[in-house]
């Protein structure tokens, strides 16, 4: 799992912040990078979405990091793979408030 390890430090995430967010203790986020132990499916996942990436990339089944792995990257507006991206870093709460706002200004433009 050198791909936690490495997207982790490239995100400026420490092992004690991910520990938090998927509750786990930080001995088993090293455990996870050195090998020594292998995530759950739900904890993978945790991390994946926390990390912005896909679980594909932290299996080391893909070279890409990014989250939108598998959709037609190249031929996206860049506005909306931005849009998108910025998305998947938000929490819950914060994608609700974005939904409901991008909602308001679809109803506002077609009245």
């Amino acid at each position: 799992m050198n791909n936690i390890k490495k997207i982790r430090i490239k995100r400026n995430i420490t092992q004690v912040d991910l520990a938090k967010v998927i509750n786990v203790k930080q001995e088993t986020i090293s455990a996870y990078e050195s090998g020594k132990a292998q995530p759950s499916c739900e904890a993978l996942v945790k991390i994946a979405n926390y990390l912005n990436t896909s679980c594909d990339y932290l299996l080391g089944r893909i070279e890409d990091d990014s989250p939108l792995t598998g959709y037609n990257i190249k031929s996206m507006n860049p506005k909306t793979y931005k849009m998108i991206n910025n998305f998947l870093m938000l929490k819950d709460r914060e994608k609700d408030e974005c939904l409901w706002y991008s909602e308001a200004i679809r109803k506002r433009d077609f009245n």
